[in-house]
């Protein structure tokens, strides 16, 4: 749904549609739905900020925005955001500051005729990008439309300055492939310390994880052989082989609840590490809630099996 609103809104640029007050509550949406406080929050608070959101030509990789703000007491500051975690606040100069509200102006105006020529019948993708400022402006750019040239540049100097600020190392990519690279949230915290600590936790639950497909086929084998055969040595191997899967799945529990403490310090230390954490938290419960069902399935089938076996004679 996404990547089909964000054509649309590329649709408007290509026919030299004036963004602003054609797409402007899709931008604010779509800046609420990277992780941004809605502006006019930001706006109504005194706030004084300046955003951009790069986006993919697919739309599907999870790549944050940048906000810069001038906060009350003067000093200037730039961070990336995106849902559900905030990174690092770096300084700003006022150099820095003056030299991007130099390209502001122009990455505002209305985008002119696009000059790109696409063949009628052929779909075309590039980056695309919106950007925000208070109290109330709004637009979006496509890079192949030449008319939006303006917003982009001003969307490429934002990012530039915020890998300089992050300390991003040089790539031969283009400037957004870069940001994505540096910034998109990979599944790993920034904190080294914190990396060491997840990283064990994550090889402790696939070296936990990884016989539980041979555990459960190993039972559910029994349990056919004991329902089959009928005899006390069967019937004996199929309840341990029952026990082992459900054994994996306290042991994966045990993991999850290490982790779930280790997801508590983290959110001292950043909020982005801690919401990668807690995704990857978020998926091992899943994966354990589905096997329990399995779990049930084997042990109800355990007990029909058994029955028989130990019901007092009549």
């Amino acid at each position: 749904a996404r990547y089909i609103a964000a054509m649309f809104v590329a649709a408007l640029s290509v026919a030299g549609a004036d963004a602003q007050p054609a797409d402007e509550a899709y931008i604010n949406w779509r800046f609420a739905d990277a992780g941004f406080t809605p502006l006019t929050e930001m706006t109504f608070g005194g706030r004084d900020v300046r955003r951009v959101l790069p986006l993919d030509p697919y739309g599907f990789l999870p790549i944050p925005g940048v906000e810069m703000e001038r906060h009350q007491d003067g000093h200037l500051t730039l961070r990336a955001q995106y849902r559900g975690w905030t990174g690092d606040a770096y300084a700003l100069s006022q150099q820095e500051w003056s030299r991007l509200a130099e390209l502001q102006s122009a990455a505002f105006a209305p985008p002119g005729e696009n000059q790109y020529k696409i063949k009628p019948g052929v779909v075309v993708h590039c980056w695309s990008g919106m950007i925000q400022a208070s109290p109330a402006r709004a637009a979006s750019w496509w890079a192949c439309n030449s008319g939006t040239k303006a917003a982009q540049s001003y969307t490429e100097a934002v990012l530039e300055l915020a890998m300089q600020k992050k300390g991003c190392p040089a790539s031969k990519r283009d400037t957004f492939g870069r940001f994505s690279q540096c910034f998109a949230n990979k599944g790993m915290p920034d904190d080294p310390t914190l990396q060491e600590g997840f990283l064990a936790l994550t090889e402790a639950w696939k070296k936990q994880r990884e016989p539980g497909a041979d555990l459960l086929s190993d039972a559910r084998k029994a349990l056919d052989a004991a329902s089959k055969g009928g005899d006390a040595e069967s019937l004996l191997r199929a309840r341990r082989a029952v026990l082992a899967f459900g054994g994996q799945q306290r042991a994966l529990r045990d993991i999850v609840r290490k982790g779930t403490a280790f997801a508590k310090d983290a959110r001292e230390a950043s909020s982005k590490d801690a919401t990668v954490i807690a995704t990857q938290l978020d998926s091992w419960r899943a994966d354990i809630t589905a096997q329990e069902t399995n779990y049930v399935g084997l042990l109800e089938q355990l007990t029909a099996i058994s029955a028989p076996a130990t019901a007092p004679a009549s």
